[in-house]
């Protein structure tokens, strides 16, 4: 007995080191054994290894930089890439290789635990139909597209929509969130698809009608956000969906952001929320929300006059792509440029480090997203 359970522990100590170099491993690499064998394909599909190589992979996080068009508010394609590259070298030929969404999904709007969520969308005179799916650019692997989230027309009835996407831990489940305001009505209402689910569920349905800065909702702390404001007031407020609870509440945002300020955005950067303003065309200011469940616990990160980046104040909407250590990334741009202009500045010495060009393929501006590559 006590030999069979030396064998047993033998074994289950060897499993554990197989797990444990494998987690280790690039995505591509472990495709490519699952062809070794049966065995090798189930150790690798393995729920175990799946968590594993994920906690590894997110201590080594890649970027995705989208080029969002101009005039739709969206993207069209990601030049994917390591955080040591770009700083090293931000320029498209070299920063990673570019993904591009497959048809018919023409929208790019989220990235959590690796997996990407597309969007697509079908009108008539009737109505407009929106679609979902997933893709894990690593593994190469598409789910199936969700059901169609349907929204009738009717006299003078117009939506704006917004799209978030996240996970659920307590469920185990990746998530959906479409924020849809009626004009006709005034009404928000949120709708949720979980994946593999077989319909969309409307989790909220209010009259207060809630108007964002950008479509893209931002993935934290199992919520997905949004800076805007409401119709009745134009008190900037970030409203912040619980994927778990499906309820929402409203964080506040400090009152010294001015109101007249023509670029106001949000991101997320060293896992907080952060807002990034301009005073006046003269300073670029980012806060950060430290603590996600305190609203009163906004700090300043930055505050540098446009002279200090060495840039124009006529130049167009400046703004936080992502930040490395004490390096911040900043970019900006013209409308008629071929390109952004990628600013690293050193919070640390306030002092910016370099400045380098990063061509975009059409009118448009690059904005980013954290990316994690795993067997999900």
């Amino acid at each position: 007995m006590a030999i069979a359970n030396s064998s047993t522990r033998i074994l289950r100590d060897r499993d554990d080191l197989i797990l444990e170099i494998l987690s280790r491993l690039p995505v591509e690499s472990l495709m490519r054994f699952r062809c070794v064998s049966k065995t090798w394909n189930s150790i690798i599909l393995n729920p175990d290894l799946v968590k594993l190589h994920l906690k590894k992979s997110s201590k080594n996080p890649q970027i995705l930089l989208l080029e969002k068009k101009i005039e739709e508010r969206q993207c069209f394609s990601a030049v994917l890439c390591s955080l040591p590259c770009l700083i090293q070298n931000p320029t498209s030929s070299s920063a990673g290789r570019i993904l591009r969404c497959p048809k018919p999904y023409k929208y790019l709007f989220g990235s959590c635990n690796g997996l990407l969520s597309l969007h697509c969308s079908l009108s008539t005179y009737e109505c407009e139909e929106h679609m979902v799916c997933f893709l894990n650019p690593s593994t190469k692997t598409f789910s199936l597209p969700s059901p169609s989230l349907r929204l009738n027309y009717g006299i003078g009835v117009q939506y704006d929509m917004n799209f978030g996407f996240g996970y659920d831990d307590w469920r185990d489940s990746y998530k959906v969130v479409v924020m849809v305001l009626d004009w006709s009505t005034h009404l928000t209402s949120v709708w949720v698809y979980c994946m593999g689910d077989v319909l969309w569920r409307l989790t909220i349905m209010t009259s207060l009608a809630f108007l964002t800065f950008d479509s893209n909702g931002y993935f934290l702390n199992g919520t997905v956000n949004w800076l805007g404001h409401s119709s009745k007031e134009s008190k900037l407020q970030i409203f912040s969906y619980d994927l778990k609870n499906d309820t929402n509440r409203y964080l506040s945002v400090p009152e010294l952001v001015p109101k007249d300020s023509e670029f106001i955005s949000m991101g997320i950067l060293n896992d907080c929320l952060c807002v990034s303003f301009d005073e006046r065309r003269t300073v670029f200011v980012v806060l950060t929300l430290k603590d996600f469940g305190d609203d009163r616990s906004w700090s300043l990160l930055m505050s540098v006059s446009y002279e200090t980046l060495n840039i124009s104040p006529y130049y167009d909407y400046l703004r936080t792509l992502c930040m490395w250590g004490d390096l911040l990334l900043l970019t900006y741009s013209q409308l008629w440029d071929d390109y952004d202009i990628i600013i690293i500045f050193n919070l640390n010495e306030n002092k910016v480090e370099r400045t380098q060009a990063y061509y975009k393929h059409s009118l448009s501006h690059i904005f980013s997203c954290h990316y994690v590559p795993s067997l999900i």
